[in-house]
């Protein structure tokens, strides 16, 4: 099986696929994009993709391109624990680190070492593993990185300090998307894209459909529709899920609901 993962070799979401697809070929794309349509036009199995992480949220791109292909599925989720690592080379004093070099999101999960080190300055790269690749290039022990621990032992560069994060329980959730999917014989969850008529309650009556027939819902993105302006596009993602519930809640909602998955 050949698995997707936005990324460069040693990123997050590359261990993650490991852990969850234990075997798998993995193969990192640039974006988000680059992955979702990997799967969809065949050129991999499977797609990873984060849609939340614990402490920045949705990711709400990957809902909206699930949206756009009903050729996609999700199939299943895996919940993954973040451990942002200070990532040196061998030769690497952490006392004369002067810059540290990451993903956006992963320096601002990491503002606390930064305010006890001001004299390090933060530098946004695309990629966490890229960072890990970058500094192991350039070869300037003032130059450190923010990453795994799986990106160090790539790119043959040293754990300097584990777990650096702000918030030690840091996890991302992610999808498993597959082209044209059977859903697994037992889902347990559900994801469900609403588009609602312009009318006051009409999310209020939606999700009183879900409740009335005992469904639980663990989230609820908002995102433009993007058909016109300021109108809105919703997905809900719903517990202990099985299909003659969520049939019976669907059947009540005034609006267009496509299931996104079930998993």
């Amino acid at each position: 099986m050949i698995v997707a993962y936005q990324g460069e070799p040693g990123a997050f979401s590359e261990d993650a696929a490991r852990k969850l697809l234990e075997g798998a070929e993995t193969r990192g794309y640039g974006t988000f994009d680059e992955v979702f349509y990997a799967a969809v036009a065949g050129e991999v199995d499977a797609a990873l993709m984060p849609v939340e992480n614990s402490i920045s949220g949705a990711v709400p791109r990957v809902y909206d391109l699930l949206y756009a292909e009903p050729r996609a599925r999700i199939v299943a989720e895996s919940i993954y624990r973040v451990e942002q690592n200070l990532i040196g080379l061998a030769r690497t004093d952490p006392a004369a680190l002067r810059e540290v070099r990451s993903h956006p999101v992963a320096l601002e999960q990491c503002r606390a070492f930064f305010a006890r080190h001001p004299h390090v300055r933060p530098q946004v790269v695309g990629d966490t593993a890229g960072a890990v690749r970058e500094i192991v290039a350039l070869g300037d022990p003032g130059v450190g990185a923010i990453a795994s621990s799986l990106a160090a032992e790539r790119y043959g560069a040293t754990l300097l300090e584990r777990g650096i994060q702000d918030v030690h329980d840091n996890f991302t959730r992610f999808f498993l998307i597959e082209r044209d999917a059977t859903p697994p014989p037992l889902p347990t969850r559900a994801c469900v894209a609403l588009i609602l008529p312009h009318r006051p309650g009409s999310l209020r009556d939606a999700l009183s459909a879900f409740a009335d027939a005992g469904l639980n819902l663990r989230t609820l993105v908002s995102r433009p529709a993007l058909d016109a302006p300021f109108t809105y596009r919703f997905y809900v993602e719903i517990e202990q899920a099985d299909a003659a519930r969520l049939s019976s809640a669907l059947g009540e909602i005034d609006g267009e609901a496509r299931i996104l998955g079930t998993y």
